[in-house]
C-alpha cells in the first residue's frame, strides 16, 4: 500500500498550499491523512467521515472507496488462501490413507501373513485406483488453474456418453448391490462440447455417488433429449449431504470430506462448454445432479 500512502499523502500536501489553510482546513487535511496512515498500517476497516462540500471531504470519499477496494481484495484473498490450506490438508489425508493401506497389505504378504493373498491384492489394486483418481484430479486441476486446458468444441452423442460412463463403473455398484435405473433414448442426443471433458464430467458425478453414498441402495439415471433441453439427471439416496448443496462444488468440500476435487472440475469444465452443473437435496439422503447443455 506505499503507493496508496505516497498518491494521498500528495494529495494532502498540494490541498494544504491550496487552501486558505484556516484551522478548520489544516484539520480536515489532517484528518485525511490520518485516514491514510491507519489503512497504511492494515487497519482496512478504518474510514474517514468529513461531512461537507470542499475539497478536503471529496478527498476523504475517494479515500474510502480505495479502503473499500482494498478490503474486499483483502478478504477475496484470504478468502483463497483459506480454501487452499483446506484443500492441501484434505489432498493430505487423502494421500496418506490409501498409502498406508497399501503400505500395510504388501507388508503383510512379503512376511506371508494372512490366508487370503488375492483379497490383499484386491485391497491394493483398489487404493491404487484412488490414488490415481486423485492424480487425476489434482492434474486436471492445475491445468484449469493454468488456463492450460483447451477444450474442444465438436458434436458430442450424449446418450453415449452416459452409456459408457455407467457400463465403466457397473463393477463397482454391483459390488456395492446398488440397483441402477437407467432411461436413455436409443437415437442420438447431439450436444456440441469436449467428448473428453463431456466423459471426465459424467465419471466424476458417478464417482461422487459411489464414494460419498455410503448407504446408497439405488442411482436413476436418465438423459432427456428434446427441443427444449439436452440434460443428464443422476439421482442416488445415501449420500451425506451439507445444508447447503451449492458447496458441494466447493474445493475440499464434495460429499462431505475428501480433497473434494471432483465436482470443483466437474462443475468448472461444463462451465467452459457452456453446460451447467447443478445439485438438488431431494430429501436428508438423496441428491440429484444434473448436466444440461444448451441446445445443439
Amino acid at each position: 500500500m506505499t503507493w496508496l500512502v505516497a498518491a494521498v499523502a500528495g494529495l494532502a500536501v498540494g490541498l494544504a498550499v491550496g487552501l486558505a489553510l484556516s484551522a478548520r482546513s489544516r484539520a480536515r487535511v489532517h484528518r485525511v491523512q490520518q485516514g491514510v496512515h491507519e489503512l497504511a498500517s492494515g487497519n482496512l476497516g478504518h474510514r474517514v467521515i468529513l461531512p461537507g462540500h470542499d475539497d478536503a471531504a471529496a478527498m476523504a470519499e475517494d479515500l474510502n472507496l480505495w479502503a473499500d477496494d482494498l478490503q474486499a481484495q483483502h478478504e477475496a484473498t484470504q478468502a483463497r488462501e483459506d480454501s487452499r490450506r483446506r484443500l492441501l490438508a484434505n489432498i493430505s489425508h487423502d494421500l496418506r490413507t490409501p498409502v498406508a493401506s497399501i503400505g500395510g497389505y504388501v507388508d503383510a504378504l512379503q512376511r506371508g501373513l494372512g490366508d487370503d493373498p488375492a483379497r490383499y491384492l484386491a485391497v491394493i489394486a483398489t487404493k491404487t485406483d484412488e490414488l490415481a483418481e486423485l492424480t487425476d484430479d489434482l492434474f486436471y486441476e492445475a491445468r484449469l488453474d493454468s488456463r492450460d486446458l483447451v477444450l474442444a468444441s465438436v458434436p458430442v452423442d450424449l446418450a453415449e456418453a452416459v452409456r459408457r460412463a455407467i457400463l465403466g463403473f457397473e463393477p463397482q455398484l454391483s459390488a456395492r448391490g446398488v440397483q441402477v435405473n437407467i432411461a436413455i433414448p436409443e437415437e442420438a442426443c447431439m450436444v456440441e462440447g469436449d467428448g473428453l471433458a463431456v466423459t471426465r464430467i459424467l465419471g466424476n458425478l458417478v464417482s461422487n455417488a459411489i464414494r460419498h453414498g455410503e448407504g446408497m441402495t439405488t442411482m436413476t439415471v436418465e438423459v432427456a433429449c428434446d427441443d427444449a433441453r439436452r440434460e443428464v439427471r443422476l439421482t442416488n439416496d445415501g449420500a451425506a449431504l451439507p445444508a447447503d448443496v451449492e458447496r458441494l462444488f466447493e474445493r475440499g468440500m464434495a460429499g462431505g470430506g475428501g480433497a473434494g476435487l471432483g465436482l470443483a472440475i466437474a462443475r468448472e469444465l461444463a462451465n467452459r462448454m457452456g453446460a451447467v452443473v447443478r445439485a438438488e437435496r431431494l430429501a436428508d439422503d438423496t441428491v440429484s445432479f444434473t448436466l444440461t447443455f444448451r441446445e445443439s
